[in-house]
């Protein structure tokens, strides 16, 4: 099934005077949850929904309480998730106040060279506005 797309104007911000230029951007049909991984999943196997949705459920306690900890979690071919910090820069050490200077806490998601080349040469169509 093809990635569906419309084109969407969108103004330079740096050049507000100037024309809109029409920019592709995605349109996802659904969205699935994990009771749906689960069922989906669970026709390729022997375990039934409620074991794979157990499974699903413990994996995502698991994830949450290892980037608690502050380590990352690589996911097979699919991402790696690991925690991240934004911050003020200070001109010495000894200046760094951590409640004033940590700004955000965030959670980043890389995709795995794996997944990528997956969905490489999935065909794209355009669909109206």
């Amino acid at each position: 099934m093809p990635f569906k797309f419309k084109l969407i104007p969108r103004k330079n911000p740096l050049d507000t005077a100037a024309a809109p230029k029409h920019y592709p951007h995605i349109v996802t049909q659904d969205k699935k949850d994990l009771m749906a991984l689960a069922k989906r999943i669970s026709r390729g196997t022997t375990m039934g929904v409620g074991d794979v949705h157990g499974v699903l459920l413990s994996l995502e306690e698991e994830i949450i309480d290892v980037l608690r900890d502050g380590d990352a979690v690589e996911l097979g071919n699919i991402c790696m998730i690991y925690p991240s910090i934004r911050g003020t820069g200070v001109d010495t050490p000894e200046e760094f106040n951590t409640l004033s200077h940590i700004k955000k806490r965030r959670i980043r998601i890389t995709p795995r060279r794996g997944l990528v080349h997956k969905i490489a040469d999935v065909p794209v169509q355009q669909v109206d506005l």
